[in-house]
């Protein structure tokens, strides 16, 4: 199922493929940014089966035969696809681009000139030329189509092919070949300009290469607009032509691209009709080459923009990165993940096939579905799929919150959690990944970093964690407290805190999630901050003295309700540890297990209570810090709302300002309905 996210690209790319009478307009590479799972994948294969009325090209270049070295090669596979038979569609003719391609396949002395025309001959002849099939080639040769003129000292190549008639095309090249005189300061023949391009391609310097392979593309891109733009090309072609090329951020990706931009740059005034889509899970170094100074994190987020009208559709408008001055650009954006509506239609078609006892006590099961599960992976397209096809795996009477339980849980038969993070962290340093459970501890890699005590004297997770923190593939921005802060991506956080909760204690006798949160609760910049990692580490009376105590002030006139429920929100969002034995519990009987042991005065208790409430259960949209981490499935059903809502009730009493009224009856009013 494609989400919306996808076909709002989709429809972008089929604006730019059709093609209006007449129209000759050049599109920038549209390069599209994601980290692992994120669907780039996916979505370029959904690309390449929607556009094939148009010729097409798809390529995944991290997963070509070891015969492709250069992006020579890479453009060979994109001619060959583009040109292959469609119904309706005439073919195209790439006469200068085919002629070149031969003359950079061939094995020409690089010593002897007569050597090296001869050889030439022999493989235009024979078509025996390295690395390509000169059949494909000479069925391009000899098809209809007058090339337009090459920039620069390459232009001597077209007299080759120019104006000669279809049938007679490959003999009168030979013969052309056999006619080149000997010596002598003259001007460059053809066939000198052929082999001079072969041994720079085969055997000149990096320089030499590139300038061998910008012809190349440069003869491909005036093929093509030869094709659309000569003998009633303009009339019938009525669609460009696609290229989608995934893994651009490969080392053969990279050039390629780097080469397709720079060729294009190179001939402003030659409009080709490409159409190119190309995914990339790191920066490609062309885009890095282009951007002006550093990039926040996210930057490319702002492609998704939000509707012009209340009512309308998110709008996708890429930005577009040039090169000071003009010449070379890219259009670039970045997937965003799936929003709540996206997720539960995917879960709409597993709800349908679950059976009624897996449901039972679920008035809205797909909306419920749906909200569950974008809050445990918030949105990210791999892991959305990797939990929605593990519920199915259970016997028919599991309830579905169990069966969430069991599939995010870090260990069992059922769990996904090692298989994702394997997915999510497969390219991070090991010195890094075995150091990261201790860093989800923290809300921000930031104060993860800055813990000097989590890590060893020397070692490297603090600076790598630095580093981290600008990777788009690894971190993400979120907002609180007016300020924008980097954190590990909600799922990856989940994952890893499942991981800390299952490493052994050491001889001392500390855990490690004891230990973690108890160095961060002993660094923290504010009570706040203080009193979240205690809740962490189980202090459930030490975080609730330290609510009270606000409270207290608050009902003295120092400090705002408002201010107090924000503080409130921020520590409910603490991490609990994941334990085997708490995963039978309903939601009121691990909201009795922690507060067996709350004794104090009745406002204390109800603190308390309000407290361990809000820290087991979901929180509405509403909710002051909804961006920060939570756990859905403490209390999948919202049984703990009441509590809740009673527990603010009460506080409200205490309060003498009418204003700080409000805001608690107002928070209450929030917990009267169900959060999906």
């Amino acid at each position: 199922m494609q989400s919306r996210r996808d076909l709002m690209i989709r429809t972008f790319v089929g604006q730019r493929l059709v093609r209006a009478d007449g129209g000759h307009a050049r599109h920038p590479v549209l390069l599209l940014l994601g980290p692992r799972g994120s669907g780039k994948t996916a979505l370029a294969g959904h690309l390449e089966n929607w556009g094939r009325r148009a010729p097409t090209a798809a390529l995944d270049l991290a997963a070509l035969d070891d015969g492709v070295h250069h992006p020579v090669d890479v453009l060979a596979r994109i001619a060959f696809q583009l040109n292959a038979r469609r119904r309706d569609f005439p073919p195209l003719a790439l006469p200068s681009f085919a002629v070149l391609l031969m003359a950079l396949s061939a094995e020409a002395d690089p010593e002897s000139r007569d050597a090296a025309l001869g050889q030439m001959r022999e493989a235009l002849r024979a078509g025996r030329a390295e690395d390509h099939s000169l059949e494909v080639l000479r069925d391009l040769v000899t098809s209809v189509g007058v090339p337009v003129g090459l920039p620069g000292w390459s232009a001597a190549i077209v007299p080759l092919i120019q104006g000669w008639q279809r049938a007679r095309v490959w003999w009168r090249l030979h013969r052309r070949l056999d006619r080149v005189p000997r010596g002598g300061s003259r001007v460059p023949s053809p066939a000198d300009v052929l082999v001079e391009l072969n041994q720079h391609f085969r055997h000149g310097t990096a320089a030499q290469r590139e300038r061998a392979e910008s012809v190349l593309l440069q003869a491909f891109l005036a093929d093509l607009q030869g094709a659309y733009t000569k003998h009633g090309g303009d009339r019938v072609r009525t669609l460009r032509c696609l290229v989608l090329l995934d893994n651009a951020d490969s080392e053969l990706g990279d050039a390629f691209l780097q080469a397709l931009v720079e060729a294009r740059a190179a001939a402003p005034e030659r409009p080709d009709p490409l159409v190119v889509v190309a995914c990339a899970r790191r920066t490609p170094e062309v885009l890095r080459q282009l951007e002006l100074g550093p990039r926040p994190l996210g930057g490319y987020l702002s492609c998704w923009q939000p509707p012009e009208r209340e009512d309308g559709p998110e709008l996708f408008v890429p930005r577009v990165v040039t090169r000071p001055g003009g010449g070379a650009r890219l259009e670039v954006a970045q997937l965003r993940p799936l929003d709540r509506a996206e997720v539960q239609e995917q879960a709409g078609p597993y709800v349908k096939r679950m059976p009624p006892a897996a449901l039972a006590g679920l008035t809205h099961p797909v909306a419920w579905l749906g909200r569950t599960v974008h809050e445990l992976t918030r949105g990210h397209p791999a892991a959305t799929r990797a939990v929605l096809e593990a519920l199915e795996d259970f016997a028919p009477e599991v309830p579905c919150g169990r069966r969430l339980r069991m599939v995010m849980a870090p260990e069992g038969p059922h769990s996904v959690a090692d298989a994702l993070l394997e997915l999510l962290l497969r390219d991070v340093p090991q010195e890094l990944s075995d150091a990261l459970p201790r860093a989800a501890a923290a809300v921000t890699l930031g104060q993860a970093a800055s813990a000097g005590d989590l890590w060893r004297q020397g070692d490297a997770p603090p600076r790598l964690l630095r580093r981290l923190a600008h990777d788009d593939q690894y971190a993400e921005r979120i907002a609180f407290d007016g300020h924008q802060h980097s954190a590990l991506p909600d799922v990856v956080r989940r994952l890893l805190l499942g991981r800390l909760s299952l490493a052994p204690a050491p001889p001392d006798g500390t855990s490690p999630w004891d230990a973690a949160h108890g160095i961060l609760g002993a660094v923290a910049e504010s009570g706040r901050l203080g009193a979240y990692h205690r809740l962490a580490g189980g202090d459930v009376q030490g975080a609730a003295a330290y609510l009270h105590d606000r409270f207290v002030a608050v009902c003295g006139g120092d400090g705002s309700a408002q201010a107090w429920c924000e503080e409130l929100s921020w520590i409910q969002r603490a991490p609990r540890r994941w334990e085997a034995e708490a995963q039978g519990r309903s939601a009121g009987a691990e909201f009795q297990h922690r507060i067996a042991r709350a004794p104090g005065p009745p406002d204390l208790v109800m603190v308390t209570r309000l407290l361990v409430a809000g820290w087991i259960t979901t929180h509405p949209a509403t909710d002051p810090y909804a961006a920060l981490w939570s756990d859905p499935l403490g209390d999948p059903a919202a049984e703990l709302y009441p509590k809740i809502v009673d527990a603010l009730q009460t506080l409200s009493g205490r309060l003498s300002d009418e204003t700080d009224h409000d805001v608690l009856w107002q928070r209450a009013a929030a917990y009267e309905r169900k959060p999906w």
